[in-house]
């Protein structure tokens, strides 16, 4: 699932908590990642002033369906603000990392057994929303269908329980349609 996707699902009272979360400087980031500047009027001189012209920038690249605003948007938010919840996940997957952070690809190396086991761990110590957003964004970026594919994933993040057989039905035929990237090409 895209990360506009995601934040869709997740609608905007949890995307308004995510942003709220963040400082001045990674909201500054989350614009500029998403092609927008983080410059404000000389007339803004405190925090809440520049804060607000932020927002309205952001709003309305989120409302382009920015799909960087949006990828920039939950990184700078997990890295920065739930970093336990990615560390519990690789401690439980025995994946080598630095707080967090890893060069491995572990969608790739664990199995979907062992990715799913996981996601009943986390479920257990987080809140079910933040978990979905996590796994998602996660594979999305290693390009694994195993949570896309796992209905208590979906539901965390919002999607109606109604929706989700044919969503994943669509998923899985979009991934065997999508073109295979040699990972060996440079």
């Amino acid at each position: 699932m895209k990360p506009i996707e995601i934040c869709k699902h997740l609608g905007p009272e949890k995307v308004d908590a995510y942003y709220g979360e963040l400082s001045g400087k990674e909201i500054r980031a989350v614009l500029k990642a998403g092609g927008s500047h983080s410059n404000t009027p000389s007339t803004a001189f405190s925090q809440a002033a520049r804060r607000k012209v932020w927002r309205k920038r952001f709003d309305n690249e989120f409302g382009k369906d920015n799909e960087q605003l949006a990828l920039a948007l939950l990184i700078e938010w997990l890295m920065r603000h739930h970093r336990t919840m990615l560390v519990d996940f690789l401690d439980h997957l025995k994946v080598k990392h630095t707080q967090g952070e890893t060069d491995e690809d572990f969608c790739e190396t664990k199995t979907p057994e062992e990715l799913r086991e996981g996601v009943d761990l986390l479920l257990a110590k987080y809140p079910a929303h933040e978990v979905g957003t996590y796994l998602l964004l996660v594979g999305h970026l290693q390009e694994t269908p195993v949570f896309d594919e796992t209905p208590k994933v979906l539901e965390a993040v919002g999607m109606p329980s109604a929706e989700i057989e044919a969503y994943v039905a669509q998923f899985k035929q979009r991934w065997a349609e999508r073109p295979v990237k040699d990972k060996g090409a440079a």
